[in-house]
């Protein structure tokens, strides 16, 4: 059992309910249309929900790609298990733990490098790393790019259009590309580039509907492939999203408009939230996390638990003097805000 759990993370979230938790990076908005359908939920609770009953008029809304599946975490794991076989797999750093954790399932290798200079990350790097990578291999080349865009913990967003055409054009599909756009919809509809599936058949997007409803408690996302799109239709689990995430996807294709509606709100809620926070951020996030470098983390948490509030260390990304933080609700971004203000006068004595 010890071997089974050496990669095990946690990734944000504490068990007290009564300190305020900044460590994790969801909406503290739901719309009020997803509220009421889950709140009549119980008679898909009592049935077997088949995704396949809802997914053509899904597909209808996101795209006749799309793969419904239990959360971006499923797809993880079927790439883990699948795709990644006697792969070597490329994880720009830092990044969302998870992907070298399902990388380790059956990878021939990992290859980790850091991507970000001047608080920016620079796909030049990313290229030349997969291009080194790629002549070491020589022939039988099978290699999987996996990273966040917007980019955890950062909140940094890239256009990766470019550099995918490029792959595309030199490897083919001996190189995918795994998008993970868990958080693309907290992104400014007019600084985003849409990844059409279709264009490029060395594409797979993963997305979540968790990070955007706020409900982690309810596991539904989906994949866009042209490729790949029969793999995770075999491999995902039967019942996976069950009756709540049934009912939440329900929800969504008869309300798309107020939807569409809602995460326009708010994007521009959080642009706004993120300019009140401006002295302190450290990467330039588009999202609704930031990180704010602190230095002696420890303390920092030991104190900001003291006054029944929590952030995200990030010594597993390997950033050792900062903590993410997940924008809340107004008021409560004012409280951990004043705590930052203080923090900084004490680190400057």
């Amino acid at each position: 059992m010890n071997g089974a759990n050496k990669f095990r993370k946690f990734h944000g979230g504490i068990k007290d309910e009564d300190i305020l938790d900044f460590s994790i990076s969801v909406n503290p908005f739901v719309p009020e249309f997803i509220l009421q359908a889950l709140g009549k939920k119980l008679q898909n609770l009592r049935r077997y929900t088949y995704v396949e009953w809802i997914e053509e008029e899904f597909r209808k809304h996101f795209g006749s790609n799309s793969v419904i599946t239990g959360g971006a975490t499923e797809a993880f794991h079927i790439l883990g298990w699948t795709l990644m076989e006697d792969a070597h797999v490329i994880i720009p750093a830092p990044n969302y733990t998870e992907y070298e954790r399902v990388a380790r399932f059956k990878a021939k290798g990992i290859i980790k490098v850091n991507c970000v200079e001047g608080r920016e990350i620079e796909l030049d790097i990313l290229k030349n790393i997969l291009e080194t990578t790629a002549n070491k291999l020589k022939k039988r080349k099978k290699i999987i790019v996996i990273t966040g865009n917007p980019n955890n913990p950062t909140g940094i967003y890239k256009d990766y259009s470019i550099l995918l055409e490029w792959s595309l054009s030199k490897y083919g599909t001996d190189v995918i590309f795994v998008i993970d756009e868990a958080f693309i919809d907290f992104v400014p509809e007019k600084l985003r580039i849409e990844l059409d599936e279709t264009i490029y058949p060395n594409l797979i997007v993963i997305r979540s509907f968790t990070k955007i409803l706020g409900l982690p408690g309810v596991r539904v996302g989906y994949v866009k492939s042209v490729q790949f799109k029969e793999l995770f239709e075999k491999y995902r689990m039967p019942w996976a999203i069950g009756g709540d995430g049934y009912t939440l996807l329900e929800a969504l294709v008869e309300n798309k408009q107020k939807y569409e509606n809602f995460v326009r709100q708010t994007q521009q809620y959080f642009a706004e939230q993120r300019e009140g926070f401006s002295e302190f951020i450290y990467f330039p996030s588009l999202t609704n996390y930031i990180v704010v470098k602190v230095g002696d983390v420890k303390k920092f948490i030991a104190k900001l638990n003291e006054k029944r509030m929590h952030a995200r260390p990030m010594f597993d990304f390997g950033i050792n003097d900062s903590v993410r933080i997940g924008l809340k609700g107004p008021e409560h971004n004012e409280k951990i805000l004043k705590f930052l203000i203080l923090w900084t006068k004490e680190m400057k004595g």
